[in-house]
């Protein structure tokens, strides 16, 4: 996956007083407001790593819990594929006891195009405007916090685009999904699958997307 672009208090105002988009999206605010944000950039994500929901801010790039030096970190871990995080030593772990999520209001992708050395960039959003909620993984060390982006299979309109998308929650499943009794990593592995087709619509861009794309 690409950039995501947050712009928080424009999303806030879209809505009405009650409701979960809300309340993410006000602890959100807390966090910091970050607009076109790219890899190893810190970036606000909720969790609840006490039991109670809490705004953290911290590298996107997982940094996993038995890390004892970032400099031990040499590669970018990103995003995590859904697949496989049960079986991953650098995600396994957080899978059962750090999970979060990323509220954004879309995300960049780049679509090969043929014959041509640059990608076509897309600009992903829900086709009512609310924003996508991003299932995670985060770490907590003494240096701070870290997190990456669980990925999963496309959905039919992201399949042209890109052989991979964000797992994308329902609000619903939220709780669940936070929830840190919840050990085991198949009470929450129906979760991690492409969200409905209608729910998002991508938009081609003519312009190129600040100066980072990915390889």
């Amino acid at each position: 996956m690409g950039k995501i672009d947050k712009d928080v208090q424009a999303l806030i105002d879209e809505l009405g007083p009650d409701g979960y988009y809300r309340r993410i999206l006000t602890a959100m605010q807390q966090g910091g407001l970050g607009f076109n944000l790219a890899p190893t950039e810190q970036i606000a994500f909720v969790a609840q790593p006490h039991g109670v929901e809490t705004t953290l801010v911290g590298r996107w790039g997982l940094e996993p819990g038995w890390v004892r030096d970032p400099a031990q970190v040499k590669s970018t871990l990103f995003n995590a594929r859904a697949e496989s995080a049960a079986e991953k030593p650098s995600f396994r772990d957080a899978l059962r006891r750090s999970r979060c999520v990323v509220p954004v209001s879309g995300f960049y992708e780049w679509q090969p195009i043929e014959g041509a050395k640059r990608k076509q960039p897309y600009w992903i959003a829900r086709q009512d405007g609310r924003p996508l909620i991003i299932a995670g993984l985060y770490a907590l060390h003494e240096w701070g916090a870290s997190f990456t982006l669980l990925t999963t299979s496309p959905n039919a309109l992201m399949a042209p685009i890109h052989d991979r998308m964000p797992v994308i929650l329902d609000p619903a499943d939220v709780d669940r999904w936070l929830d840190p009794e919840l050990t085991d990593p198949a009470a929450v592995q129906d979760l991690l699958r492409p969200c409905p087709d209608e729910w998002l619509t991508a938009r081609a861009l003519t312009r190129p997307v600040g100066d980072w794309e990915p390889e």
